[in-house]
């Protein structure tokens, strides 16, 4: 991804001498300072209040939790009231659909006046996306300080991360770190911790979409173990606090938001082109909700999730770079193969970009590489406007590029499974 090599061979030389790392450090910081940083300040402290962000419903969540019977916690008007109570704004606050020990967690934020708590909240999600970013840039990359100050300013620059999921107050950084010490664990072989960790992921369970089946298939037992322990625990807590009759409440709450969603009907309640997954895709986009343009998404979907159970299957005869490769593909393939992924769940794709570029140079013919090296400069540069030209053209560009770095993937995976099959061969 990132290399101290700078060849004057591979630089245009019209644009004078390749920058260095240091060079590059200073214009991507500089640029996420100017582009966003001041920006948002200068607009959120003129203004004397903080954003609209989702942020105000988990705060609502937790008020709900201290000033309400658990019984309310997913009494919609009750949530639209308190949302409006903590945040007003004009448009109206969609359903909270989150389980319950969500709220449960908000509960002390409800402490902090609102600016306080929101700003608590943001900090927070910038330390936890920086700390998933250490656990795997740690694994695949050399200790060179200005490299690793490099790839977090890149990542720090996704937009979907900064401005959806950090400023906007979102969840989304948990899954990151949770993911990210999950890999850890796992590379470390403390399967059980590995699981454990990732029940944190079930505050947003279509994380967990792919995730789970990989684990079975590819008979990672004790990170089921694990992760079934996790599950319980916060059943049980949560139970604990809130009693049993909330579970069914929320179960409710989540069919009646599916009902309204785009999987189930072809209306939606939810502003398709801030979705990346390939459901809201075919939604989105012209003539893709017809009985053609289903079939095709349905035949692309089938056959993606074929390819990958395939690749799961093998996992346990190859190397560790393989399963690393595969965690990868998992995650690029968990955004796409999904019934409802905003973008600022797209974070997952800068820990399958680092993982994949810590494999792809090791073994990957060039031609991969370049690819590689192509699709993940656009995913970086389109973030940031991919929300309003899906607005305006019904494609939504994030959708698209993810579906090429899951090809890259799938050919990086073929290419270590022949590998592998020619060294056993030859044995």
């Amino acid at each position: 991804m990132i290399t101290a090599d700078h060849s004057h061979g591979s630089w245009p030389t019209f644009l004078g001498h390749p920058p260095s790392l240091k060079d590059l450090n200073f214009m991507v910081w500089g640029l996420l300072l100017v582009c966003f940083v001041l920006p948002f300040s200068i607009v959120v402290f003129s203004s004397h209040r903080p954003p609209d962000a989702d942020f105000a419903g988990f705060y609502s969540l937790g008020r709900i939790l201290n000033e309400h019977s658990p019984h309310d916690l997913y009494n919609y008007n009750l949530q639209k009231q308190i949302c409006q109570e903590v945040q007003p704004r004009k448009a109206e606050y969609g359903p909270l659909p989150y389980p319950p020990f969500v709220a449960l967690f908000f509960r002390p934020f409800t402490i902090l006046p609102y600016w306080g708590a929101y700003t608590f909240w943001v900090a927070v999600s910038l330390v936890l996306y920086g700390i998933g970013l250490h656990f795997v840039i740690a694994c695949f990359f050399p200790q060179k300080p200005l490299a690793w100050s490099l790839l977090f300013a890149l990542a720090y620059c996704y937009f979907p991360f900064i401005a959806n999921t950090a400023a906007n107050g979102q969840l989304a950084a948990v899954g990151f770190c949770a993911i990210a010490l999950a890999l850890r664990e796992e590379n470390e072989g403390h399967g059980l911790r590995s699981g454990l960790v990732l029940s944190l992921c079930l505050y947003k369970p279509t994380i967990l979409v792919l995730i789970v089946p990989m684990l079975l298939i590819t008979r990672r037992f004790k990170a089921l173990a694990g992760f079934a322990l996790g599950t319980l625990a916060l059943v049980l807590v949560t139970t604990a606090f809130e009693g049993f009759a909330v579970w069914p409440e929320f179960l409710q709450a989540i069919g009646s938001f599916g009902n309204s969603s785009v999987g189930v009907s072809r209306t939606s309640i939810l502003p398709l082109a801030k979705y990346v997954d390939l459901t809201s895709f075919s939604a989105n986009v012209r003539g893709g909700r017809s009985p053609l343009g289903i079939a095709v998404f349905l035949c692309c979907a089938l056959f993606a999730l074929a390819a990958l159970i395939r690749f799961w299957a093998k996992s346990r005869a190859c190397g560790s770079t393989y399963r690393t490769l595969l965690w990868a593909a998992t995650l690029t393939w968990t955004l796409l193969l999904n019934v409802y992924v905003p973008v600022y769940d797209s974070i997952l794709v800068v820990l399958s970009v680092l993982m994949t570029a810590g494999t792809l140079r090791e073994f990957a013919r060039p031609a991969l590489r370049r690819w590689f090296a192509v699709t993940w400069i656009l995913i970086l540069i389109c973030s940031w406007f991919s929300v309003p030209l899906s607005r305006s053209t019904g494609i939504q560009c994030m959708t698209v590029l993810f579906a090429s770095l899951g090809i890259v993937q799938f050919m990086g995976l073929g290419h270590l499974a022949a590998q592998n099959k020619a060294s056993l061969d030859t044995a």
